[in-house]
């Protein structure tokens, strides 16, 4: 699983004792340092390792050396890989597929785009390269703008053992489409999907996941880009034979389906697709929506089952919502993962977010309409809340669902907060890596797995961030938590072998990054 690559703009000289059962890494001579994405290595379930990319070096003026580093799962470094490249090459995503590693990076110098490939060994597979073009620029200012340090994963997925994919938004003048790029692993091989049809003038995809033969989409798509709302599409495309299989939308169907999360049934030739549902005239931008709905749906792209579970009514059993979705305490919900359980069962975690009045906004937007100032400073501010862990039996019916208290943490602030949609709202703080969830770890297959989310906490014992784990046994959940109060300039928390989670620090005075593996509870 692709969480954050820790990438380290820096002039290193690495020192650690390589011992077997390592358990601490230390860089020295860290003179910078910033977090974009992070990389673990598993293998059937288990992690075996890690991967980050160094600046480890300034040849000149114009070139620098860079390191890809793999250490093992006890920090053990196991690769050192060198190379040299323009000063301006800046990385932007990576992702890791079972047995190869890919970076995508910007190479600013060349005005290219280029995919770089590694085997686990440390050797340079394939490079592919596509230069960068006006069409490309919504990309580029995504990543300048939005892609953060803490920022997903917006554009490249793994594939497994076939390779690595690729979803670009592109814009050329008022038209807004997007392409799926795929990159072979296995021998220098790339080809491009580009959607086609009048109606795809404006259509903005979002990657939802794979199975072992389909890349699945979500397609909001428009005949003119100010066209009301659009209609959600699911789109499956295979890899393989580069064509698309299915475009599924609900035009004959009582509600309106908006997918925002796939689960692939292992073994079965079948997924399942979970997202909201709308009345058949709702503006899914902006109305609320009537529940949560899931698709039961075969690779061929033919439904097989639907259930509804409606706020009102079935949610409401379980949790204190309304009839538009709002969850009392705690706001709307954004699905991060479905997880699967013994006998049909899946367990869904969702995070909370809301908006609420911003004194600091309303008094600033006050005092520049005193002074004859139109300007809007945004009345509104929107936080990221609690928990949500729920509980749906074998018929996708929800059976019980669960709280999980944590500090709320205000994202985005400002005139944006007054007028975006909440589902627009979701997708940006996603974006943005501004949600607590972390990652879940384990093997649901054995019923056994741990829920992961960062808090900080306000207590008369302990001020200060915590890293926390709700783990469940097949019977019960309980919950662990571990204090993060440190002297670092700068922390992350990373997935771990069983029980057991790594912590990233970064000390900005000594120059130097230590990285730790430390047990829950």
């Amino acid at each position: 699983m692709i969480r954050r690559l820790l990438t380290l703009a820096l002039f290193v000289g690495a020192s650690a004792t390589n011992v077997k059962a390592q358990s601490k890494l230390t860089v020295d001579k860290v003179y910078s340092a910033y977090l974009q994405n992070s990389g673990t290595i598993i293998q059937q379930g288990q992690i075996k390792g890690y991967f980050y990319l160094i600046q480890s070096d300034k040849i000149d003026r114009h070139t620098n050396e860079y390191t890809l580093q793999i250490v093992d799962e006890n920090l053990n470094k196991v690769q050192d890989i060198k190379f040299e490249d323009t000063k301006k090459l800046s990385l932007l995503e990576s992702a890791y597929n079972g047995n190869s590693l890919a970076f995508l990076f910007k190479n600013e110098e060349e005005k290219l785009l280029q995919m770089k490939v590694y085997d686990l060994e440390g050797k340079l597979k394939f490079t592919y390269s596509r230069p960068y073009t006006k069409k490309t620029d919504a990309l580029m200012t995504q990543y300048e703008t939005l892609h953060t340090d803490e920022g997903m994963n917006q554009t490249v997925f793994n594939l497994g053992d076939k390779g690595f994919i690729s979803v670009l938004p592109l814009r050329d003048g008022r038209e807004v489409t997007y392409e799926v790029d795929m990159y072979s692993s296995e021998k220098k091989k790339q080809w491009t999907y580009i959607p086609d049809g009048d109606d795809q003038k404006y259509a903005n995809a979002e990657y939802l996941g794979a199975t072992d033969s389909l890349v699945i989409l979500e397609v909001i798509r428009k005949n003119r880009r100010m066209s009301g709302s659009g209609t959600a599409h699911l789109v499956g495309i295979n890899p393989m034979t580069k064509k698309k299989v299915f475009d599924i939308d609900d035009e004959k169907d009582k509600w309106t389906f908006v997918p925002s999360s796939v689960l692939p049934v292992a073994g079965s030739g079948k997924f399942i697709a979970m997202g909201n549902y709308y009345d058949k005239d709702a503006n899914i931008a902006k109305d609320a929506s009537k529940g949560l709905a899931i698709y039961e749906i075969d690779n061929n792209g033919n439904i097989l089952n639907k259930t509804y579970n409606s706020w009102a009514v079935d949610i409401a059993k379980h949790l204190p919502t309304n009839t538009k979705g709002k969850i009392d305490n705690i706001g709307y919900l954004y699905i991060h993962k479905m997880i699967p359980g013994a006998n049909g069962k899946i367990f869904i975690v969702g995070e909370g977010y809301k908006k609420q009045a911003s004194a600091g906004g309303i008094a600033l937007t006050a005092l520049n309409a005193a002074a004859g100032s139109y300007r809007n400073a945004g009345v509104t501010k929107v936080v990221v809340t609690d928990l949500v862990v729920m509980e749906f039996d074998g018929a996708y019916k929800m059976k019980d669902a669960k709280i999980y208290d944590k500090t709320n943490n205000t994202v985005v602030g400002g005139p944006m907060s007054d007028y975006v949609s909440q589902h627009a709202l979701a997708m940006y703080i996603k974006m943005i890596g501004a949600f607590d969830y972390e990652f879940t770890t384990g093997n649901p297959d054995d019923n056994n797995f741990a829920i992961c989310f960062s808090d900080w906490e306000r207590s008369s014992s302990y001020k200060g961030q915590t890293f926390n784990s709700i783990r469940y046994n097949g019977t019960k959940f309980t919950q662990d938590k571990i204090e993060l109060k440190s002297k670092a300039s700068r922390m992350r928390v990373l997935p771990a072998k069983s029980g057991s989670v790594m912590i990233i620090e970064y000390f900005k005075k000594d120059k130097k990054l230590e990285c730790r593996l430390e047990k829950l509870g």
